[in-house]
């Protein structure tokens, strides 16, 4: 490749490697994840990382925004999770914001049974009263069920 060509394409490659990472970062590449509007506000719910598997730690995560003005939302009070499966509650999970991160909340799991989960998040949006709440639903798939390709002949 010729010394003066490899520089923008290098540039160009850099650029749309982080256009990507912020859109993924904010929820607009919407790869398994769900969205709900509830009080106002957007939420994006995933798990992370993906494919959620059993026996490894999991991240559930909400990122939040206002349906206003689609600016991140950081005044949640009282954040908590409830986490069933089969209609049987795992507890409830206190929910926490990131401080890098406004408008990202989030807790974190390992499973042990794969299946299909509930979570219920509840939350009060700054210091008004009212308890809002909004659901998702989410697999955790077994660990063992995923295949590594064999190795090829000849091949890394």
């Amino acid at each position: 490749m010729r010394r003066g060509f490899k520089l923008p394409v290098m540039t160009g490659f850099a650029a749309l490697t982080a256009l990507v990472t912020v859109a993924a970062s904010f929820g607009e590449l919407p790869v398994l994840h769900e969205r709900k509007e509830v009080a106002g506000l957007a939420v994006v719910f995933g798990a992370e990382p993906e494919p959620a598997i059993t026996e490894e730690m999991q991240f559930l995560r909400w990122r939040v925004s206002s349906l206003a003005d689609e600016e991140p939302y950081s005044e949640f009070e009282d954040a908590k999770v409830v986490i069933t499966r089969d209609g049987e509650p795992l507890g409830d999970f206190e929910v926490r914001g990131s401080r890098r991160d406004p408008g990202l909340y989030q807790t974190r799991h390992i499973f042990t049974a794969p299946g299909e989960y509930d979570t219920v998040l509840s939350f009060r949006k700054g210091e008004d009263e009212k308890l809002h709440t909004v659901d998702f639903k989410f697999q955790i798939a077994d660990r063992s069920s995923i295949e590594i390709p064999p190795r090829k002949e000849g091949g890394r």
